[in-house]
């Protein structure tokens, strides 16, 4: 008994350690992206926080910008010249406006000399607004390109190729009429390169039907397979429900692949590319309600996976060395990380107000309108924006405090 508590305590300690380590780095690398683009048009930022909060320590640089590091480590913010809070928005009086985006133009006016407008935020042209809030989650897939080109150098990648091994009795692709040895070319029209793509995509599609083009003795056949939604576990072990077509790989088809830094920074970022269509979909099948809305998770889960890949080289195992255990954990955390650096970018690019995807919806609107959007209607979204948020907070919360008592 006092080894599983003792047990359960280190994980617990693991994973708390690995996001701490984990979050605020991406978090940071976000922000990076508004100050530095922010600084690039000369434009004064009064504060960059990683974190919310009571501040734990902080600095003030030659440029009179406040950074500090903050009490609760789950996010953080660039606060620029003239804005009332966080989240940018607009002052008036003294008081925080209910605007993102600057609508409170004429208060600002009013309260500015023309030294402080030609630095403040809100009086610069709209591209320029926009490139500040795109820089965010641009940086968050930069950073995902350079971690994974990493890997890609220091390590090489397996590439399976996508060879049918075995077809498992009673399942999707044994109804479809799959064989071993089977060799897919397509699946809905599309290039099939490799196994893993084509399993990701399948586990992506339960319920759906898919048209595989599939090589078999020289000939080129057509099949059609539905997958079919099943428990399955990930590569750390944990359950999750997903589309299943029943088929294994071939592992005479496995090959080792090296990287050059160009060839690797070209792959890094069509693995976001992917990463990104992959996360693309499976929003897509939330809202149509194709997917589980319970399998989201938060921050807990986001720790619980960064202490799972921190700790992944420490499985029990024999004749292996210290060196390769560091190796392994050291690739799968960094591996986590370009996953939810790519999250977070896609996250914030959703147009919905309070993020940075709304403030480049509403930037949108007045570059074709040539007017900022009537503050009412800012107002109304705004407030929408914040629900939706808050909303999706509380739920990810329960979603995670769930998973935790059930595990």
């Amino acid at each position: 008994m006092l080894e599983t508590v003792l047990g359960g305590a280190s994980t617990v300690a693991v994973s708390i350690a690995a996001f701490l380590v984990m979050l605020p780095v991406i978090v940071f690398i976000h922000e990076l992206g508004h100050f530095q683009t922010g600084r690039l048009f000369s434009i004064k930022i009064d504060a960059f926080s990683i974190g919310f909060g009571p501040k734990l320590a902080g600095w003030v640089d030659r440029h009179g910008t406040v950074w500090k590091v903050s009490a609760i480590p789950l996010g953080g913010y660039v606060k620029f010249f003239g804005d009332a809070n966080a989240a940018s928005a607009g002052t008036n009086s003294g008081q925080t406006g209910t605007t993102q985006f600057g609508s409170q133009r004429e208060a600002l006016e009013a309260a500015l000399t023309e030294d402080e407008k030609a630095v403040c935020f809100h009086f610069r042209p709209t591209w320029q607004r926009a490139a500040v809030v795109a820089a965010g989650p641009i940086a968050n897939f930069v950073l995902a390109i350079v971690i994974l080109a990493g890997l890609l150098m220091a390590l090489g990648r397996f590439t399976v190729e996508p060879v049918i091994g075995q077809v498992m009795e009673d399942s999707a692709a044994a109804e479809a009429g799959f064989r071993p040895g089977d060799r897919i070319l397509e699946l809905n029209g599309g290039a099939v390169r490799s196994f893993d793509a084509m399993a990701t995509r399948v586990k992506l599609s339960s319920g759906e039907e898919l048209t595989f083009k599939v090589e078999r003795d020289g000939e080129t056949l057509t099949l059609l397979a539905t997958p079919r939604r099943v428990e399955q576990t990930d590569g750390f072990g944990n359950k999750v429900e997903a589309g299943q077509l029943g088929v294994s790989a071939d592992p005479e088809f496995v090959s080792r692949q090296r990287f050059g830094p160009i060839d690797a920074t070209v792959e890094g970022t069509r693995e976001v590319g992917r990463i990104i269509s992959v996360t693309g979909r499976y929003f897509t099948r939330l809202l149509t309600f194709r997917e589980d809305p319970r399998q989201i998770g938060g921050p807990v889960r986001i720790a619980q996976f960064a202490g799972q890949a921190a700790s992944s080289g420490f499985v029990p195992a024999e004749n292996v060395t210290l060196g390769d255990r560091l190796m392994t954990s050291a690739a799968n955390f960094l591996q986590v990380a370009a996953l939810i650096s790519i999250s977070v970018g896609f996250l914030n690019l959703l147009p919905v107000p309070v993020l940075d995807g709304g403030h480049l919806m509403f930037y949108g609107y007045e570059a074709v309108a040539g007017k900022p959007m009537n503050e009412a209607v800012q107002n109304g979204l705004f407030r929408i924006g914040l629900a939706i948020v808050g909303t999706l907070i509380i739920f990810v919360f329960i979603n995670d405090v769930v998973r935790l008592f059930q595990s």
